[in-house]
């Protein structure tokens, strides 16, 4: 956990010496001793205000460190006024002994009651400011805590979600699968070997990217377009998948699962016939960074519930990659899916991005 500033070496060491001048000037203008402040450096004085204010800090530190063993760590109110008032009684005590026994031992006489008064009311000052500064740094060091707290556990949700949006088996591909399967055997045993052939290869497309954070374009195009032979089947060869999108740019990485699992909603959420059918594009937005998924409309009366799930779990699988969100726009008959272009950082640049300090 990061220190507060109370316990820093640098603070402990350079703060007192700065203060110490300060109360130093402060009591020459109380005391309307002004010319002196040309002998600073040479005056007894201003060291014994720096040693009187390493003393106190320290103290107060002393104090902080007791309450938090004895004491609950949060801070509530029954903490602040405790420490607030423990820190003004700590200050008057020591104060009061150690300016008393530097007159008595060094200066030889008794310390006047008005400068005993003007020491002590300078450093209980000096003890409300320490314990604000305490309370306010403690404050947002906290809420720096929660805010990382909240980011890891937001990051942990996204990746248990991102997880499970990978490692999903879509039972319906399966069952319709073994359906046409079984009606292809009496019919084709070559187009069954074929079917059998294209439905492993959707399958060990989703086992073999479990572990795997990112796919690539021309892997997710190939799955996408198997899940369409296999659908064909159903719909008598009225889907057609086809791509926009240059060969030069298959390397371009996708999050796995996502181009094809959203293919198949659409299919299965569509009114697909001879007369009507679906003809799904590909293509890129490289102004905005969007691949768009587009097709005309011809959903079905009721949505299936697995439509709006998939289209929720894209949403926070990209969202782990990207700032960009993920976009679904109807206008006039047609339907368009915006899908973020993820960019890949090179050592060079990561390490360019890593060093910048927010």
């Amino acid at each position: 956990m990061k220190k507060l500033f109370i316990h820093k070496a640098l603070f402990r060491i350079l703060i007192p010496p700065f203060y110490g001048i300060v109360v130093y000037l402060m009591i020459l203008l109380i005391n309307n001793n002004v010319s002196q402040i040309s002998e600073i450096f040479t005056g007894q004085e201003v060291y014994v205000c720096i040693g009187l204010t390493y003393i106190l800090s320290e103290t107060l530190r002393l104090t902080v460190l007791i309450l938090n063993r004895f004491h609950s760590p949060e801070i509530d109110s029954k903490r602040i006024w405790t420490q607030t008032l423990l820190g003004i009684v700590a200050s008057i005590i020591v104060i009061s002994i150690s300016i008393s026994a530097y007159f008595e031992f060094i200066i030889k006489f008794s310390i006047a009651e008005t400068q005993l008064i003007i020491f002590n009311c300078i450093y209980a000052a000096t003890s409300l400011i320490y314990n604000l500064l305490f309370f306010s740094n403690d404050f947002l060091h906290r809420q720096n805590q929660n805010k990382i707290k909240e980011e890891q556990l937001l990051t942990e949700t996204i990746e248990a979600e991102l997880s499970k949006f990978q490692n999903e088996v879509n039972p319906d591909l399966l069952y319709d699968s073994l359906e046409t399967l079984i009606t292809l055997v009496h019919k084709n045993a070559d187009e069954a070997e074929d079917y059998i052939d294209r439905l492993s290869l959707v399958y060990r497309y989703i086992l073999g990217y479990r572990k795997k954070e990112l796919s690539t374009l021309n892997e997710e195009l190939r799955a996408a377009n198997n899940i369409v032979h296999l659908l064909n089947f159903k719909y008598n060869n009225c889907i057609t998948f086809r791509s926009h999108i240059s060969a030069s740019s298959g390397a371009m990485p996708m999050v796995p699962g996502v181009l094809p699992g959203l293919v198949e909603t659409i299919i299965r959420n569509s009114l697909i016939n001879a007369f009507k059918p679906l003809f799904i594009e590909l293509e890129t937005e490289h102004a905005d960074g969007y691949f768009i998924l587009q097709h005309k409309l011809n959903e079905k009366l009721l949505i299936t519930s697995t439509h709006k799930s998939i289209f929720k779990q894209v949403q926070n699988a990209y969202g782990f990659y990207s700032e960009k969100p993920v976009v679904q726009v109807k206008a006039y008959d047609m339907n368009y899916i915006k899908i973020p272009i993820l960019e890949i950082l090179d050592e060079k640049k990561q390490s360019e991005y890593e060093s910048i300090d927010y």
